[in-house]
């Protein structure tokens, strides 16, 4: 098709640092740019053109584009093109007068005008000409312009839009090496995942997974989303890692307050095991310092050395309230929000300050047979390849206590004491798990627990093993909230 059988155009502009690499690295860096954008366009009919510094897009359906555009790393801003007219100052002045008196009405303006190529018309004298002929609708302020009235003078005409839509910016996904990111489920993971991505970087995604299949779902979903709206170009894997086998050793052998500490680097020594497996050069996690027990700055020290590749940190220096509003911009925070935070492993204190040659002698005391066979039996998941069945919610969490449930508190008895729902009877997760089986199976049970992990992992239990058993969506907060306000769907059962 020749360029006016397309009805629209837009000028998409690569962000401004890929023109300062080297010829070839900018040549690589743009050919990946464009087969990205192909591949986000995948199904709308286009033409994509090289048009020096910046690539013009030629297509039928705007609407369909324009939001595709805004999710291609390496995009730093795009416009539709308003107007196409003959290069003179006549042609120039009535096109605008006619598109843009309405948009300049009662406002401030300034007018812009630029050279790719084409007529050797004066830029400056452009500028006023065109800007004298809107003159009589708004006024004209050069520093802080409402509206931006732009031309650009082309081999084959000039183009007017007004609009400089933002990209993600960044660089081209796939331009860097692969990483494997280590995904919890939270809000901080997806988003450390994003600023790599940003940056050029493939990812893939770990999850040790300590709470059976609800939180596998939630955090498939998350790493779906990611893929789905931000990968463009790209086909990431998530693998999981059954780590219930090394949780299990781990809090038989060592004393409660090392345990957060040793748990993060027992999942650094997976990611790199999965990175190493399919050739990524580095880890990413979503820690920020400060935020937690285990990401003081001593801490991150005895862990670190538990992974012989870099470990990235995009979010080192953020604060949670930063992160949130992030999650909010990618689109994962409301995923994230719903996923509980696992319910502690331990009732003692966790180390805020430890010595590396502590930790190193306490995870010697661990069977590491354990965690090469988790790493080793990692399922791995194509997460473009998901369907919406593959991403259904699993039938183990209940927005409502049955009246006829018997009531099962998993919180520890410290806990249970401090607050419980009326009729519901104390089993600490380590004890049901222990006894759930000499419990009746002719009964309906609603579990629930501190943060909302354990009672759906002790639910999928109790359902293979023959029992009509939920859990309780949320933690204890929640459903106190929602007694204490009378909400039907928790008092009537209570």
């Amino acid at each position: 098709m020749s360029e006016t059988d397309w009805s629209e155009r837009l000028i998409i502009r690569p962000a401004p640092e890929m023109q300062l690499k080297s010829w070839p690295t900018r040549r690589r860096f743009r050919n990946t740019l464009m087969n990205n954008l192909r591949a986000a366009l995948d199904g709308v009919p286009h033409e994509l053109r090289v048009d020096q510094g910046r690539l013009l897009l030629l297509t039928a359906e705007l609407d369909a584009v324009a939001g595709r555009l805004e999710r291609v790393f390496g995009v730093a801003s795009y416009s539709p093109v308003e107007a196409v007219v003959e290069p003179t100052l006549e042609a120039l002045i009535q096109a605008a007068r006619d598109r843009f008196a309405d948009r300049v009405h009662g406002r401030r303006y300034a007018v812009r005008c630029k050279r790719h190529g084409g007529p050797r018309l004066s830029t400056r004298e452009v500028e006023c000409q065109v800007g004298a002929a809107l003159n009589p609708f708004g006024t004209v302020d050069l520093d802080a312009p409402e509206v931006r009235v732009e031309i650009d003078l082309v081999e084959d005409g000039a183009w007017l839009f007004t609009e400089r839509r933002p990209g993600p910016g960044g660089v081209p996904l796939g331009v860097q090496d692969r990483a494997v990111t280590l995904m919890s489920g939270g809000f901080d993971s997806p988003v450390a995942a994003w600023y790599t991505m940003r940056r050029g970087v493939g990812n893939d995604y770990v999850f040790c997974n300590l709470g059976g299949a609800t939180h596998e779902n939630m955090v498939t979903r998350i790493a779906h989303r990611l893929a789905r709206d931000w990968a463009v170009g790209d086909r990431p894997r998530l693998f999981v890692v059954d780590f219930l086998p090394v949780v299990a050793d781990l809090r038989e052998r060592l004393a409660g307050e090392v345990w957060q500490v040793v748990l993060k680097r027992l999942m650094y020594r997976a990611g790199e095991g999965v990175a190493r497996r399919i050739g990524a050069q580095a880890l990413v996690t979503g820690e920020a310092l400060s935020q937690v027990s285990s990401q003081t700055l001593s801490n991150l020290n005895s862990i670190d050395p538990a992974s012989g590749l870099p470990v990235l940190r995009p979010l080192i220096g953020f604060d949670k309230t930063e992160i949130m509003r992030l999650a909010r911009r990618i689109g994962t925070y409301a995923l994230s929000e719903g996923v509980p935070e696992f319910c502690a492993l331990s009732n003692s204190k966790p180390l805020v300050s430890s010595r590396r040659g502590r930790i190193d002698r306490e995870e010697a005391q661990l069977d590491h047979a354990l965690l090469d066979r988790a790493v080793a039996e990692a399922r791995e998941i194509d997460l473009a390849a998901l369907t919406d069945e593959d991403l259904a919610e699993p039938d183990v969490l209940a927005d409502a206590i049955p009246a006829d449930a018997t009531i099962i508190d998993c919180q520890p008895p410290r806990r249970f004491r401090d607050w419980h729902l009326p009729g519901a009877v104390n089993y600490p997760p380590d004890v049901l798990a222990r006894r759930f089986e000499s419990l009746p199976t002719d009964r309906r049970y609603l579990l629930y627990c501190l943060r909302g992990a354990n009672a759906p992992m002790l639910a999928e239990r109790m359902q293979r093993a023959g029992y009509e058993a939920h859990a309780f969506r949320g933690g204890v907060s929640r459903l106190r909230r929602a007694f204490e306000r009378g909400d039907p769907a928790v008092v009537g059962a209570a």
